[in-house]
């Protein structure tokens, strides 16, 4: 009965072991303008990994978007992804003011640490008056 409790421990701190080593990487934010195309990256630190990708709004849950091809339904089609293994692309063409919202790309046993998608804030400047000739 030891024996057995001690192989099922090992087992399960091994596993334990196994998922702590992975990592998700992502980029902390990418800034955009409406109607521009942008993709999201998430690197898994090892291993071949199908991934899904989520959005979080703010105040809200994180909503599934997809994952290989299974779609969330209602997805806009200018949602797509790309890639494999090391690098995994979440693609947003022609991206939307709706869109702006952390994205999180995740496996079954881990999930990345999100990329804030923001809208870069135009900046108002006074034109320049022309110069009066004398």
């Amino acid at each position: 009965m030891k024996m057995l409790n001690t192989l099922s421990l090992t087992a399960l701190l091994l596993t334990l072991y196994g998922l702590e080593g992975l990592v998700m990487t992502q980029e902390k934010s990418v800034s955009v303008q409406a109607g521009q195309n942008v993709k999201i990256l998430c690197s898994p630190s090892s291993g071949n990994w199908g991934l899904a990708w989520y959005q979080q709004k703010p105040g809200e849950s994180p909503k599934f978007l997809l994952v290989d091809s299974t779609r969330a339904s209602g997805l806009p089609s200018r949602f797509t992804y790309s890639g494999s293994g090391s690098q995994e692309y979440l693609h947003i063409n022609g991206v939307q003011a709706e869109d702006e919202a952390v994205y999180y790309c995740a496996c079954h046993y881990c999930v990345g640490s999100g990329t804030v998608l923001q809208f870069n804030k135009a900046l108002i400047q006074k034109p320049q008056q022309a110069l009066k000739q004398t």
